[in-house]
């Protein structure tokens, strides 16, 4: 009977090492899907940053644009002022090579 008894206490003792066992998997188990959690969010969090940063880039380009447009279309401006200018210089050219030749 003492020998049954101490064989059962065996056995308990090496179920409560391969239940301690699993304890400690399933520990593993749930820190590497936390690590794997934060992983992800710090992924997601990265990818927010960097479509803010897009977004930045985005502006900053549509006013460099912007811009490069109103320069554009202020010396566009500036030339036909010029250009007219001439052909009114042209014109009195003219008008003075003819009252020259009156």
């Amino acid at each position: 009977m003492a020998l049954k008894n101490a064989l059962n206490e065996i056995k308990n003792a090496i179920n409560g090492i391969n239940n301690a066992r699993n304890g400690v998997k399933n520990g593993m188990n749930a820190l590497n899907n936390a690590v794997n959690f934060l992983n992800n969010a710090i992924n997601g969090l990265k990818n927010v940053i960097y479509g803010i940063k897009n977004c930045i880039n985005g502006i900053q380009n549509a006013i460099f644009k912007a811009i490069h447009a109103t320069f554009k279309a202020t010396y566009g401006h500036e030339n036909s002022i010029y250009g007219l200018k001439n052909a009114i210089n042209g014109i009195n050219g003219i008008r003075n090579s003819i009252n020259s030749y009156i």
